[in-house]
C-alpha cells in the first residue's frame, strides 16, 4: 500500500512539474512579458522562485497570490466534496438495496432534475429568493493572514474570538457549498447505487447472506468495502466539472478565488495571470484525484490489487 500511494504522489508531482513548465513557457514568450529583459535562464529562475514564494510580481506592481488564492478554491471544492459524500453515500446504499420501485423512480427522477439545471440558473435563483436572510458579500477580516483557506486563516490566527468567526465563515459557506455540492451528490448517488446493486449480486455476497444472521454485518463487514472504495475514484474523475462550478460560483457569490482570477484576468487580457491560473486549476484537480485514490486505498487497502479474495 505505501508503495502504491508513493506512485500516486511522484505522478502527482511529475503533472504539477509539467504544468509548471508549461506556464512558464507561457509567461515567458507572451508578448509584453515581465521577464522579457530577462535571459531565458534568468527568467526560469525568477518564475520557480515566486512560484515556490507564493507571489507573482507583475510589472504594474501588483502581487498575485497563488497559494491564497490556490487554498481558497481547493476550500470550498472540499468542502462540497464533504456534503456529497456525507448526503450521496447514505442515499446511494439505500436506493442500491432497495426494492420500492415507486420510491426508487422518486429518487432518480429528482436527481435527474436537478442534474439537468444549470449550476449558473440554481445559484441566481436560490440567490434571488434567499438575498435577504443570507450574506452574500465575502465579510472577513483578520489580522495576520497564515493562508489563503478562510477557515485556516482563522483558526491559525492570533484572534481570541475564533469560534464565533468560525461559525459566521460558515454561514458564508453554508449556501455556496450547497449549491456546489448538488451535482457531486447526484453524481455520488448514481455510482454508490450501481456499486452497491452490482455488489449486491456477487457469489460472495450471496454466501455471506447464508453464513451471518445480521444484516448489519453483511453490510459493514462485505457489501460496503467492496463497493465504496471503488466509488470513491470514479468521484474524482468529474473533478474537472467541480472545479468549473467552484469558479462560477466565486464569481456569483463575490468571493475571492480562481473564479474571479481568472475573469480579471480574461478582462485585462493579462496572460501572465491566465498562465499561471492554468498551473492552478492543474494542480487543484490534480490534488482532489490524488486525495481520491489515498483515501480509496486507506479505507480498503486490497482495492488496486487485480484478484483478492
Amino acid at each position: 500500500m505505501i508503495i502504491y500511494i508513493l506512485k500516486k504522489i511522484v505522478t502527482f508531482l511529475f503533472i504539477i512539474c509539467v504544468l509548471a513548465q508549461i506556464s512558464f513557457c507561457l509567461v515567458y514568450f507572451v508578448p509584453q512579458s515581465i521577464f522579457s529583459d530577462l535571459t531565458f535562464i534568468d527568467a526560469y529562475s525568477a518564475f520557480f522562485k515566486q512560484l515556490l514564494q507564493g507571489q507573482f510580481r507583475l510589472m504594474s506592481g501588483e502581487t498575485v497570490p497563488f497559494f491564497d488564492t490556490l487554498l481558497t478554491t481547493f476550500e470550498l471544492c472540499i468542502l462540497a466534496l464533504l456534503v456529497a459524500l456525507f448526503i450521496g453515500i447514505p442515499l446511494g446504499i439505500f436506493l442500491g438495496l432497495s426494492n420500492t420501485n415507486w420510491l426508487n423512480t422518486t429518487i432518480r427522477l429528482g436527481c435527474l432534475i436537478f442534474y439537468s439545471c444549470p449550476i449558473v440558473m440554481l445559484a441566481t435563483l436560490v440567490m434571488f429568493y434567499l438575498s435577504s436572510t443570507l450574506p452574500m458579500s465575502m465579510n472577513f477580516d483578520i489580522s495576520i493572514s497564515v493562508t489563503g483557506s478562510s477557515l485556516l486563516d482563522i483558526i491559525l490566527s492570533s484572534r481570541a474570538d475564533k469560534l464565533p468567526a468560525l461559525w459566521e465563515q460558515l454561514h458564508y459557506l453554508l449556501l455556496p457549498t450547497i449549491i456546489l455540492a448538488i451535482q457531486p451528490s447526484i453524481v455520488t448517488i448514481q455510482l454508490v447505487s450501481e456499486n452497491v446493486k452490482n455488489t449486491s449480486r456477487q457469489n460472495y455476497i450471496k454466501m455471506a447472506i447464508i453464513r451471518e444472521r445480521s444484516p448489519f454485518k453483511i453490510l459493514r463487514r462485505h457489501l460496503l468495502p467492496n463497493s465504496i472504495p471503488a466509488t470513491i475514484p470514479q468521484l474524482t474523475y468529474n473533478t474537472t466539472t467541480l472545479l468549473f462550478s467552484t469558479m462560477v460560483i466565486e464569481i456569483l457569490f463575490n468571493r475571492v478565488g480562481l473564479g474571479q482570477w481568472v475573469m480579471l484576468a480574461y478582462r485585462n487580457h493579462n496572460y501572465f495571470i491566465i498562465s499561471i491560473a492554468i498551473l492552478a486549476c492543474g494542480t487543484v484537480i490534480s490534488l482532489l484525484t490524488l486525495l481520491g485514490e489515498i483515501t480509496a486505498i486507506a479505507i480498503y487497502p486490497l482495492r488496486h490489487k487485480e484478484h483478492y479474495v
